[in-house]
């Protein structure tokens, strides 16, 4: 086949004649060939943008004069059809009050939402403070206590993101709905970092508090660890979920079993003086007090870890109770964080904790009342860690999900074990990756650790790099709170130090991080990027003739369409050309679609836009790589709405894209169940 056939995109439209057509108000003019030079060299006013459009002939091929990046193998397949337009009537859909009812008593209030990310918030003390004393010293409890003051500014900045985008998916939901797909996938690496971190440091501090009662072998330590993975990685892959009812039950015991440590902390404190806290004040530390204070504020924010993931199951929460998760998670860390750390340096020799870093809760406890409150503490330990471990597969499976659904990460992942109807595939594979990093650190928490907050961080700056972009390209949304733009700029320096000490005291520690942060990224980025390495791969096969017999092409074209196929949906209710190209822009640099479909709802015929019609055609020419739809629906834009066109024409909602609703939109973006703003 020539190169100057190669150039050309073929497709049939099914008209009678060749003619332009020029809509006025009113009116329409038939033209014929011979005078559309006159049309297109009249001077440019915008209403002949609007209102001039072709109609393809019977018979009609996309041709271009660019010559065609392949002259051995045709490309004619890159033309994706033309698109048409439709009426469509929609099922009517009643929606249930009793399913309403029913949904409504299903969600969570602020007590129960706030146990569940409570537990990992509150078991976070279990394994920081004995590190933070080790790093800080005497100074720990002023580390602590300067942690506390660099969160309360993220209670707001959270709030503002999550009341509004209040979709499950934390911060990776924020940043894919106010940018990039790619910029996205850095913040989902980011967040399934932390999750696998959670799980890992759960389960190796678990054993660490049985470790320290049974006084177990670093061997048979290292094989309990991953025991405890694998069994909570069984116990997700059986079908059974967290109950925030045990949630609720396991945060009250944690928190009680927090408070005796500090009544009988302080009882102890009495009844021996302060001979202990003179002679720990005594300790000369590093030398450096700010920078003992420093490393130990670094090290601290590993105790406040569990506050990002309240947002990661908002939609299950009632209307208006994650402020007061944060709220509550907040008062939880100045109460229990800086408070236990001064107690412990009242009761015990700087040198004993040190000794027991990994299991400092239940020596605080065994010096503060003796054996039955550190045989207390580790039964609570091992119970609130467990829950730790299962929350963080829980939470990891539910990401992926979603990940997967957006076409992130592969499609073999949404496969359902036919017996449990769990994801067995994503729990394997989180397993697999928490194993390899508790190998490859060779088990030690202090590495873990570091791994751990470095990921925490790097979410928490994801959130507020989310919050200033959502200022910026989604002021219209509604929103329950409002921080100012000077507060999140603060609070995101205060985390972007924080992570830059914690890098700087253990260097190896970004190493861990980066291996795999790397590794998901890398994979994400392939996903991104499918279609555009199998061109390539169809590129180079076109300059290596001795494949062509093998119709190696022919597969790789196959593998193309398939990925082009499934169609993406944007709601419009305008005609302005440059919103529809705007949308398709989107498409084409996020997803891997070649098939659009612009919908539009309307009430009475004559609210539709009287150009849009005109738009749609100009737009499919404009695009011969992508087939663009034009579809008409009768019906309010509502979540019922929405759920029966993504029934009718098989679309996941992950798929359907909108422009931004503004503050008085009747329903808020959460409702909708994940379809995707994408533009101001």
């Amino acid at each position: 086949m020539t190169s100057e056939s190669n150039s050309n995109f073929g497709g049939e439209r099914e008209e009678e004649q060749c003619e332009i057509i020029v809509e006025d108000k009113n009116e329409k003019k038939g033209i014929s060939d011979n005078s559309f030079n006159n049309i297109r060299n009249q001077p440019f006013n915008g209403e002949n943008m609007n209102t001039q459009y072709r109609q393809a002939p019977f018979v009609l091929l996309k041709t271009t004069s660019t010559p065609s990046r392949t002259p051995n193998l045709s490309n004619a397949w890159e033309f994706a059809g033309w698109g048409s337009t439709y009426y469509i009537d929609l099922p009517t859909i009643e929606p249930s009050k009793d399913d309403h009812l029913q949904t409504e008593s299903r969600l969570l209030g602020q007590w129960r939402a706030t146990s569940i990310s409570g537990n990992d918030l509150t078991a976070s003390v279990l394994y920081t403070i004995g590190l933070c004393i080790v790093v800080a010293g005497k100074f720990a409890p002023i580390s602590l206590f300067i942690v506390t003051i660099i969160l309360y500014p993220f209670k707001a900045i959270l709030s503002e993101v999550s009341t509004a985008l209040p979709l499950n998916g934390g911060s990776y939901n924020c940043i894919l709905n106010t940018s990039s797909k790619w910029f996205a996938s850095v913040a989902a690496a980011f967040s399934l970092l932390d999750y696998m971190s959670t799980a890992v440091v759960s389960a190796a501090t678990a054993t660490s508090y049985v470790s320290g009662n049974l006084h177990l072998s670093i061997f048979l330590v290292f094989v309990l660890t991953i025991g405890i993975l694998i069994i909570s990685a069984s116990v997700v892959a059986s079908g059974i979920k967290e109950s925030s009812n045990v949630a609720f039950v396991i945060f009250i015991l944690h928190c009680i079993t927090l408070s005796l440590l500090i009544i009988a902390s302080v009882v102890r404190w009495i009844i021996q003086g302060n001979d202990i806290l003179i002679e720990n004040w005594k300790d000369p530390g590093s030398g450096n007090p700010l920078l003992d204070i420093f490393n130990g504020v670094c090290v601290g924010l590993l105790g406040v870890t569990g506050f990002e993931t309240s947002s990661n199951y908002i939609e299950d929460q009632k209307p208006d109770v994650y402020p007061k998760t944060v709220r509550n998670m907040w008062i939880l860390v100045s109460i229990f964080n800086a408070p236990i750390s001064f107690l412990a340096l009242t009761i015990i020799p700087l040198s004993t904790i040190k000794e027991h870093q990994n299991d400092a809760i239940s020596t605080i406890g065994k010096y503060a009342a003796g054996n039955w409150l550190e045989i207390f503490i580790v039964i609570d330990a091992v119970i609130v860690l467990c829950g730790g471990v299962l929350s963080g597969f829980v939470g990891a499976t539910g990401l992926i999900q979603r990940m997967t659904s957006d076409h992130i990460l592969p499609q073999f992942l949404l496969r359902k074990n036919r017996f449990t109807g769990t994801y067995h595939w994503i729990i394997l594979s989180f397993l697999i990756f928490c194993i390899t990093l508790y190998v490859i650190v060779g088990g030690d928490t202090t590495s873990l650790a570091g791994v751990f907050a470095i990921s925490f961080l790097s979410v928490l700056c994801m959130f507020a790099i989310g919050n200033i972009l959502l200022k910026y390209k989604r002021g219209r949304l509604y929103r329950k709170v409002r921080v100012s733009t000077g507060v999140v700029f603060l609070g995101l320096a205060s985390i972007l130090a924080g992570l830059i000490g914690n890098i700087v005291y253990n260097p190896q520690m970004a190493h861990y991080f980066l291996i795999y942060f790397g590794s998901l990224f890398f994979v994400m980025l392939l996903m991104l990027n499918r279609v555009w390495l199998l061109k390539t791969l169809f590129f180079y096969l076109d300059k290596i003739i001795i494949l062509h017999k093998f119709k190696v092409a022919d597969t790789v074209i196959s593998l193309i369409k398939k990925l082009k196929e499934q169609p993406v949906i944007f709601f419009t209710n305008t005609d302005e050309l440059h919103i529809l190209n705007k949308a398709i822009l989107y498409v084409k640099d996020s997803e891997s679609s070649g098939h659009i479909k612009f919908v539009h709802l309307y009430e009475k015929i004559e609210d539709i836009p009287k150009k849009l019609e005109a738009s749609h055609v100009v737009l499919d020419e404009l695009y011969p790589k992508i087939q663009i739809d034009l579809m008409f629906i009768q019906g309010k834009f509502d979540p019922e709405t929405v759920e029966a066109i993504s029934i009718h024409l098989k679309i996941p909602k992950s798929l359907m894209f909108i422009s931004c609703p503004g503050e008085k939109f009747r329903y808020k973006i959460g409702e909708f169940g994940g379809i995707r703003t994408i533009m101001l």
